[in-house]
């Protein structure tokens, strides 16, 4: 009876992490939460398959006055947890001046005020343009790889994440060593707080 138990309990470990392994795209839901954690599940959250070595881009958008929690797990792969490099940057519009080389056409007078012909003169005009650039918002890496971060948006914007998944295999040729990792995105979010005197 405690045999048959056993290797019932067993066989259903061994499925559900067959059955995660298979469907990654629902990995997100096993990435550890805070516990007692005040943060609400974001419907931003992402999961995915990727090749170890892979990198991946995911937009978001935050909110105004909002406390967000962004992390990353690996169910699948727990080597990862803690590995995966990660990088939050803002698109920003931002103003410079920019020099253009212009000609204008002059008409040229005698002493007598008679027309007697045009020149070209150029000149150097400034126009003021909009470049965007990204900014950088948050870097793990110089963060000794922490695999979340937290923030509050001070306006409502959009975020790009670029994901990094390291190559631990080591260039082996073993299934495993060459198979996908299953990555979570869990995005949460609350209400920040109130910010300054009332």
């Amino acid at each position: 009876m405690i045999k048959g138990i056993a290797i019932t309990i067993i066989s259903a470990l061994l499925l559900t992490g067959t059955a995660i392994a298979q469907d990654c795209f629902g990995i997100v839901n096993y990435c550890p939460k805070l516990k007692k954690s005040p943060y609400t599940y974001n419907g931003q959250s992402k999961s995915g398959a990727f090749a170890q070595g892979d990198t991946a881009e995911v937009t978001i958008v935050v909110y105004k006055n909002m406390e967000y929690r962004v992390s990353f797990c690996s169910p699948t792969h727990p080597d990862l947890n803690g590995k995966i490099e990660f990088v939050v940057a803002e698109e920003v519009t931002k103003p410079t001046w920019r020099e253009e080389k212009v000609y204008e056409t002059v008409e040229k007078y005698d002493d007598y005020g008679n027309l007697i012909g045009e020149e070209k003169i150029e000149k150097v005009v400034k126009k003021r343009v909009y470049n965007k650039t990204d900014v950088v918002r948050f870097d793990n890496k110089s963060n000794d790889l922490t695999q979340e971060w937290i923030f509050i948006s001070d306006q409502t914007r959009k975020l790009k994440i670029k994901v990094y998944i390291p190559n631990l295999s080591g260039g082996g040729d073993s299934l495993q060593e060459q198979a996908y990792a299953c990555v979570g995105l869990l995005i949460e979010h609350m209400p920040g707080p109130k910010i300054g005197f009332k």
